[in-house]
């Protein structure tokens, strides 16, 4: 891409303008601020368009098929409204994050604490790869999980020489797969992320700060689960212990604690954001997306000098084309998962499903399982998650808290993240490994996911049971 051409700055334009609108009708309570935006949301979609990739085009064609269904039917103005605040804000998360993107990758402390997490010895690495897929998973989201893949295919590449085909093969597979197990589990708790963001846009009453603690005790307990199956499945006897040289490289002697300013950086935004969302009026959606475009670029003008911020701009216009296919996709789960709600018979189905009103430990299970199996033949989260929740409400189940209800949401988001051989995160990184989607979904976290996603129902299903949640 041009760095100053002209339609990368009109690109960069349009995703700001989305912002602006996202923090202004949060502030102010605009919904004027949203229909202004998503004309320039259009804009760049049609600017972007040689970036889109195909599952992005198939969501936009899905989206432009339910509005001239809703428009058929006759649907209220109001739901266009709501749908078009939906679509914006998702757009302004990412233009918000995409910032924080350009600026831990600006960092060169993120990049040796990458390789630091990668070359660690095999006792050790399954723990430093799966919590560096889940860290970098928070900070950068899609594209913290592309700076540790590439990070890894970089360090095996470069010792490629020293080990033989199966050495090879098998070690890609463990690293790799440590990697999307760690990154798989953000869906339970992180605050910059889409999942949680949307399940709080659609779960009546359900609070990020009640929901975190409870998801990072699950995203542990399939971290726990991960590294037992690394350990069984990769147990050596003595005897071939030793075939496989240890990586090394030329880490500068901090290295060890940059991982430690990675998770700092977390943390500080983090509790950041829930301070101030505690202290002011606004909602946790609008001071996150207002938070952290502000401290991405206090990160990159304390650690580079004030000149950084502009260095970061103008990364910001060079790259803004490129976020094109995040920007189609998750805008059109979006507006789909709350516009089908009226095309669709919800109302039908949710009397036919009347007799789970009183039983909220099945319901958990079967929500569970739908958006698995679901993901599994292609339907992405960002649309099952949604309208399940809406049915789930509209029937009113006894018993079924907000936080029980985005647990096992997000327990079905999570497990099918890194087995969905059509999911987003698992055809990103078959792009990066060379290898196919299904060979990295099933058969290298095939077993995993189908064992995490039986533990993740126990858990939720036992905590509605006994009353715990």
């Amino acid at each position: 891409m041009r760095r100053f051409g002209t339609r990368n700055g009109i690109a960069a334009v349009c995703l700001l303008c989305c912002l602006g609108g996202a923090i202004a009708q949060g502030f102010f309570q605009f919904n004027g601020a949203a229909i202004v935006a998503v004309p320039l949301f259009a804009i760049y979609l049609a600017i972007s368009s040689r970036y889109i990739a195909r599952v992005g085009w198939v969501l936009l064609f899905f989206s432009a098929a339910i509005a001239v269904a809703a428009l058929a039917k006759g649907v209220e103005t109001h739901i266009f409204i709501e749908a078009a605040g939906r679509v914006v804000f998702l757009a302004a998360l990412l233009t918000a994050v995409a910032f924080l993107r350009i600026a831990a990758t600006q960092d060169p402390v993120v990049a040796v604490a990458g390789e630091f997490l990668t070359l660690q010895p095999p006792t050790r690495r399954y723990a430093s790869l799966g919590a560096g897929g889940h860290l970098f998973g928070v900070l950068l989201n899609l594209g913290g999980l592309g700076v540790m893949l590439e990070v890894i295919m970089k360090g095996l590449e470069s010792h490629r020489h020293e080990m033989d085909d199966f050495v090879y093969q098998a070690r890609k597979r463990r690293m790799v797969s440590a990697c999307m197990r760690g990154f798989s589990s953000i869906a339970f708790w992180t605050p910059f992320g889409i999942a949680l963001n949307l399940m709080i846009l659609t779960i009546p009453g359900l609070e990020w700060a009640h929901l975190a603690p409870y998801g990072i005790a699950l995203a542990g307990v399939l971290f726990l689960l991960g590294w037992l199956f690394d350990t069984v499945e990769w147990w050596r006897p003595p005897s071939s212990r030793g075939r496989a040289p240890a990586l090394t490289g030329d880490l500068p002697s901090w290295a060890h604690w940059s991982a430690v300013v990675v998770a700092g950086h977390v943390l500080v935004l983090g509790v950041t954001v829930v301070a101030l969302d505690r202290a002011t009026e606004y909602s946790f959606q609008t001071v996150l997306i207002t938070i952290v475009p502000i401290y991405a670029f206090l990160w990159a003008g304390l650690r580079r000098g004030i000149g950084s911020i502009g260095d970061m701009s103008r990364r910001f216009v060079t790259q803004a084309p490129g976020f094109a296919t995040e920007m189609s996709v998750i805008a059109s789960a979006g507006f789909i998962g709350l516009v089908a709600l009226e095309v669709v018979p919800v109302e039908w189905i949710a009397d036919h499903l009347g007799w789970i009103a009183v039983r909220p430990v099945l319901t958990v299970v079967l929500l569970i399982m739908t958006v698995f199996l679901t993901g599994l033949l292609g339907v992405h989260p960002m649309i099952s998650v949604v309208l399940l929740a809406e049915v789930v409400n509209r029937v009113g189940v006894d018993g079924l808290s907000p936080l029980a209800l985005g647990l096992a949401l997000a327990g079905g988001w999570s497990s099918i993240i890194c087995m969905g051989p059509a999911i987003t995160a698992v055809v990103y990184a078959s792009s990066i490994v060379g290898e196919r989607p299904m060979t990295i979904g099933v058969r290298w976290n095939g077993i995993f996911g189908l064992v995490s996603i039986l533990l993740i129902t126990l858990i939720v299903g036992g905590g509605v049971a006994t009353g715990l949640l």
